[in-house]
């Protein structure tokens, strides 16, 4: 598989058919919110209909809802917390959630890394139990938690155990920012490859920033090239 195709379309649609809803989950500085802003995005750009879910209750810097206007200009749908409760650190739920449980197309879920984001995943433990689902983990290497197996083992079974669901897969988020390499990618994927093989979970994709995409080789998984969406605002301000 080429590195500059995450799947083909035909795949997508074996994938939207088998998975109608994606759960994107992991610790703090994981990246899994852009990473499933990412995926959001490569499904859209293949006609699938896309709706992407904040549930990221914690986080005030990194949200979907910060980029709800660009995606909803695209044709993907957002349900996030809105007005006095867009930029609130409480476990506000709009009911507007269940409908994806309901209706057609895909559903990405992008949940806080948190005991609180599991707990609000595990709100709907019910509904995802009888839909065709599968709940990533997204693992940065380069994070002082997950940089070594057992401390992303211990983070992901905190999240099962919270949210009382299973995680079906890895995904390699492994970066330093702007500092990241293909190196860095890589070394990141070995880990987490050790880790899929303990546990018998499949190392879903590796995300990597556009530019690096092409330099990663056959590393063994697909490859998604993602653009940075969520910056800090102290990036803004410093000019970054």
């Amino acid at each position: 598989m080429s590195n500059e195709v995450f799947f083909d379309r035909k795949e997508v649609s074996q994938l939207t058919i088998k998975n109608r809803i994606s759960v994107f989950t992991g610790g703090f500085g994981s990246g899994k919110t852009e990473t499933a802003l990412n995926y959001a995005l490569y499904l859209h750009s293949c006609g699938e209909a896309v709706t992407v879910v904040d549930l990221d209750l914690i986080n005030p810097y990194f949200r979907v809802r910060v980029v709800r206007e660009n995606l909803e200009s695209k044709g993907i749908k957002v349900i996030s917390p809105d007005g006095k409760l867009a930029g609130a650190d409480v476990p506000a739920l709009p009911a507007a959630i269940y409908s994806i449980f309901e209706g057609k197309g895909h559903a990405v879920i992008d949940v806080g890394g948190d005991d609180i984001g599991a707990t609000a995943l595990g709100r709907f433990k019910e509904q995802l139990n009888v839909v065709p689902r599968k709940i990533f983990f997204v693992v940065n290497t380069c994070r002082l938690h997950t940089r070594e197996q057992s401390g992303i083992i211990k983070m992901m079974r905190g999240v099962e155990r919270t949210s009382r669901l299973q995680v079906n897969a890895l995904i390699c988020n492994t970066n330093l920012g702007r500092r990241t390499d293909a190196n860095i990618i890589l070394q990141g994927y070995k880990v987490i490859t050790g880790v899929a093989e303990q546990l018998g979970l499949p190392v879903a994709f590796i995300a990597a920033r556009r530019e690096l995409a092409d330099q990663l080789g056959c590393p063994g998984a697909p490859v998604l090239p993602m653009d940075i969406f969520m910056k800090p605002p102290w990036e803004d301000f410093i000019g970054l």
